[in-house]
């Protein structure tokens, strides 16, 4: 099985490929893993990762610089239905759009759009939220039969760092949350493509059952 990360100029690509590197050899998988942009190899691949770090403007700027990589995406995703996962911003690119900076479109495979965390009252020490969301949560777990959440309980917990969260998303979509102040979308998905707000290769043995389960996910 050949899997790409998908390298658009963002994104700690390293460490997310060794996570997933670490992961195969650990547990044995046969699976090539390649980071790159060019198409022709994408096109080719059984499993695509789309991590992003940064704004999402930024992010989606680095994308169209890439000439038909977009459009690419969509046709390997959404008509010949690849397995994909989007971490963070790659995740927040699947939704309609976002208000990060100033309005900017996204992929449009999933319902929704991006706000900013609300801020106002305090958390469980007393003390002011403060954005970006920084640190480890637990999952509250949506979708309790979803396979990418196999041995996976709510006492896992997983590494965040965003500003903004995934608003007027269809609940059948949102596959578990977190909560910082309010309810955010932390996996949501739909068919054969998944995306994470969290960073699965930040987050230790977690992050690693999180991959491995994405890696034997048959939608």
């Amino acid at each position: 099985m050949k899997l790409i990360i998908i390298d658009f100029g963002s994104g700690n690509l390293k460490s997310v490929e060794n996570a997933f590197k670490n992961c195969v050899y650990t547990n044995k998988l046969k699976f090539t893993i390649k980071v790159t942009n060019k198409l022709d190899l994408i096109s080719k691949a059984d499993h695509l990762v789309l991590p992003g770090v940064g704004s999402f403007p930024d992010c989606k700027k680095g994308l169209q610089k890439i000439s038909g990589l977009i459009d690419l995406l969509t046709d390997e995703v959404i008509n010949k239905k690849k397995k994909f996962l989007g971490i963070c911003v790659g995740m927040q690119l699947m939704a309609n759009y976002s208000r990060e900076k100033k309005l900017t479109s996204g992929f449009g495979w999933l319902c929704g759009n991006f706000k900013k965390i609300k801020t106002n009252g305090l958390d469980y020490l007393g003390r002011n939220y403060k954005i970006p969301h920084m640190g480890w949560n637990n999952l509250q777990i949506q979708n309790k039969n979803h396979p990418i959440l196999d041995n996976i309980t709510g006492n896992e917990q997983y590494y965040f760092v965003h500003s903004y969260a995934l608003d007027n998303a269809k609940t059948n979509q949102i596959i578990a949350y977190t909560i910082y102040n309010q309810k955010i979308p932390a996996i949501i998905g739909k068919d054969n493509y998944v995306g994470v707000q969290f960073h699965p290769e930040k987050s230790g043995n977690s992050g690693q059952k999180f991959i491995y389960n994405w890696l034997k996910w048959i939608p």
